[in-house]
């Protein structure tokens, strides 16, 4: 059975034919797949490479969510990289690599900024894309929308107010 330290977070999607959890392993720095017919043996598949902020790192996730492509299988697990004030979207085909979607410039309250993100929803389009990534701005007292096509910069919709 795998290790998980101070777990915040947990998903669940099907890869294919095969269901899994998904857990923002808080204190590794990392997220980790984790299928039940595996017998609880869980898989990296974000962070893992110790503390940091590089693109292959995170620092204290606390949430986590799954961007599913059309054919069902996983696209991308998007994370909450707390202690690094961003969002992260880490796809299985880029190898361990990330990039930011929301944050990522250092904490504040700027439309390009969080302050300890501690959730993500992916809010989706008609047509199945992302449309927007919802970030709960644990530190800000806020919830951000973040669309892709704004870059990382994000509009208020709840909250902000202290």
């Amino acid at each position: 059975v795998a290790v998980v330290t101070a777990p915040r977070a947990a998903a669940q999607a099907a890869d294919g034919t095969v269901a899994a959890y998904v857990v923002a392993d808080t204190d590794n720095h990392r997220v980790q797949r984790c299928a039940p017919a595996d017998g609880g043996i869980c898989t990296t598949v974000a962070g893992g490479n110790g503390q940091g902020m590089s693109e292959n790192q995170l620092c204290n996730p606390a949430g986590v969510a799954i961007e599913q492509a059309a054919d069902g299988t996983v696209a991308a697990y998007v994370v909450a990289d707390t202690d690094n004030h961003r969002v992260q979207r880490c796809a299985p085909a880029d190898g361990g690599i990330c990039t930011t979607v929301a944050g990522g410039n250092g904490l504040g309250m700027s439309e390009n900024q969080l302050f300890n993100p501690a959730g993500v929803v992916i809010e989706q389009a008609a047509d199945g894309a992302v449309a927007a990534y919802v970030v709960v701005d644990r530190g800000n007292n806020r919830v951000q929308r973040c669309a892709p096509a704004a870059g990382c910069n994000c509009t208020t919709v709840a909250g902000g107010n202290g």
